[in-house]
């Protein structure tokens, strides 16, 4: 049987919705912003003149609406580690003591490869 647009429409943004949900696991940050966001522009359009969406895109809708919110809490709460390691000095000892373990580099080295260090020991 083949497939309206509004249908395939419909289950491309269910398949992206899955794929962004996903993403925020393997790809965080920018790959759940694009693949969430192409599914909300996909399950809209598989309105079409129609006064309501497919049962499809309103599922689609919804789950990439929780991945776009679930990846922008994570975001928000790396920046905020991030900026709680640069400001307590016990807290980024141990930062560098685990992050020294896994790769062999200290949090200062980390800065410097980053370039967001001036040379001198953040505190």
């Amino acid at each position: 049987m083949k497939q309206s647009p509004r249908e395939r429409l419909a289950g491309t943004s269910l398949t992206l919705a899955v794929i962004a949900v996903f993403s925020i696991f393997v790809f965080p940050v920018g790959a759940p912003f694009i693949f969430g966001s192409l599914s909300i522009v996909m399950a809209v359009l598989s309105k079409g003149g129609r006064s309501t969406m497919p049962r499809n895109s309103r599922a689609a809708f919804k789950i990439s609406m929780a991945a776009l919110i679930l990846n922008a809490a994570l975001l928000v709460f790396t920046v905020y580690f991030f900026i709680q390691v640069l400001r307590d000095p016990e807290l980024q000892a141990q930062y560098s003591e685990t992050l020294y373990q896994m790769n062999g580099m200290t949090f200062q080295d980390l800065l410097d490869q980053l370039g967001l260090s001036n040379g001198t020991p953040v505190h």
